[in-house]
């Protein structure tokens, strides 16, 4: 069966790529590994939510593999979550792995995750309906029979066969915990040594995470470095418990509950520490998209100082931000949905458009790539 990295349009614009940084290579990062006369430049990269998109990311990542470029800590909201795990766990960083992703996610059956009840199961698919009309009307007929469904489990579909899948496909390449997931967080490449410097590199964050959105104490959760606030051993978590958090799309799946917060100990210190929360821990936590809170959280990996690495971010469709009529319900709701998701990243990244750097770090900040492939 062809891929969608066997296609010849794709294939033209690969060799492309290889032919463009073959004789003008982009020097994007001070971190870099010479292996048979190929030097890869590392990165981190920080990849945006976006629903059913989620195979533009995989293009994004193709590409800059086809430029041997390769990341060190990876970050992602939702879909940008699901994206970042699998990448992660797909083997040694200096592989690509961009051919891999596209053969997983390509073979992902978007209508195996609406798992719902009858009525919910309609409902769900009329998301994706282009007649308007006829989308409004089994809208109000399914969400009559779906209310019971949303206002007991607040969403309509369980989310249980998205968790299983990311389960699967994390079984089938040897990843059963986060412990067998930190053995490749920790390696570092061997060879890794600093452009201008020619120094060994022994020392970087190699992080993984994922955002996702504690809607009963308004949190906002960094997994796995936040972890320990939900489970006692953390360790031996299956890392889809992360994701499964973080793709919790509000009302299309029920929230993604933890119980037993209370119980676990020295549980009241972690929260103090990681999570800045004081308060009277619950029972049981649930969780809704990571977007919620942080869409694109390009800050994730910021640094203090000269970052040898710079951030790259993969965002998703058109983002010129412009001004939206609000004369009707639904434009109202929707913007309102949007401004919630997005502010905190705009923030940031206004912040650092207008902090004064030296040449250098203006440079590589400017290497925070809003690249669309």
């Amino acid at each position: 069966m062809q891929t969608l990295t066997d296609r010849p349009d794709i294939i033209a614009i690969t060799d492309k790529i290889r032919d463009r940084t073959a004789n003008d290579p982009y020097l994007v990062s001070d971190v870099i590994l010479r292996e048979d006369g190929c030097e890869y430049q590392f990165v981190d990269l920080v990849m945006e939510g976006g629903g059913t998109l989620g195979i533009a990311l995989v293009g994004y990542i193709h590409a800059l593999e086809q430029a041997n470029i390769r990341f060190l800590g990876m970050a992602g909201s939702s879909v940008g979550a699901i994206v970042a795990l699998l990448t992660y766990s797909l083997g040694e960083r200096t592989e690509a792995k961009g051919e891999k992703l596209a053969s997983i996610i390509g073979e992902m059956n978007l209508g195996d995750m609406i798992d719902g009840k009858a009525s919910a199961r309609r409902l769900s698919k009329l998301f994706g309906d282009n007649d308007a009309k006829l989308r409004f009307l089994r809208g109000v007929i399914n969400a009559l029979l779906s209310l019971p469904l949303l206002l007991k489990k607040l969403g309509l579909n369980p989310g249980d066969e998205l968790y299983k899948w990311i389960s699967d496909r994390l079984n089938e390449i040897g990843i059963h915990s986060q412990a067998d997931l930190n053995k490749l967080i920790d390696a570092l490449p061997e060879g890794l040594i600093h452009r201008e410097t020619g120094r060994k590199i022994v020392d970087y964050d190699t992080a993984l995470r994922i955002v996702a959105a504690d809607i009963t104490t308004s949190t906002k959760v960094v997994f796995p470095d936040m972890a320990a606030m939900y489970w006692q051993e953390p360790d031996e978590i299956n890392p889809a418990d992360f994701v499964r958090a973080s793709a919790s799309i509000p009302l299309f799946f029920q929230p993604f509950t933890v119980s037993g917060i209370s119980q676990l100990i020295a549980s009241g210190d972690k929260w103090k520490q990681l999570g800045s929360f004081t308060g009277t821990l619950p029972e049981k936590v649930s969780f809704t998209d990571g977007g919620m809170f942080s869409n694109f959280p390009i800050d994730l990996f910021i640094r203090h100082g000269v970052p040898r690495a710079p951030t790259f971010g993969a965002r998703l469709g058109n983002k010129n931000r412009s001004a939206k009529d609000l004369e009707k319900f639904t434009q109202y709701a929707s913007r309102v949905f949007n401004s919630m998701r997005h502010y905190a990243d705009y923030d940031f990244i206004l912040k650092i458009r207008f902090t004064k750097f030296s040449s250098r770090i203006y440079r590589l900040a400017l290497t925070i790539g809003l690249i669309l492939i």
